[in-house]
């Protein structure tokens, strides 16, 4: 299992009380299961599922600065000392 970091930016930072997380997994999946096991009552609704057990699908998720949308999604195997980024998508000028 590889040992990475787990930042939350912006609304997750705040909610959270903490600007990162360390977590052990193989897959990203690992990662975001584990965060949402521990601080799922800290969310609000609006950035989980209705079934409140994964992420909105509107949640950007990067490894390393990539999105996990242009990897292998959930799936994409982590290695040691990655950086896991997740945020809400901002706009703006």
């Amino acid at each position: 299992m590889a040992k990475v970091n787990l930042n939350l930016l912006n609304i997750f930072a705040l909610k959270i009380g903490k600007n990162f997380i360390e977590y052990e997994g193989e897959k990203v999946n690992d990662i975001i299961s584990l965060f949402l096991k521990e601080y799922r009552d800290k969310l609000d609704d609006n950035l989980l599922s209705r079934n409140r057990k994964k992420l909105n699908k509107q949640i950007l998720i990067l490894v390393n600065g990539r999105n996990i949308e242009y990897l292998n999604k959930y799936k994409t195997v982590l290695n040691e000392g990655d950086e896991v980024y997740i945020s809400i998508p901002l706009s703006g000028g």
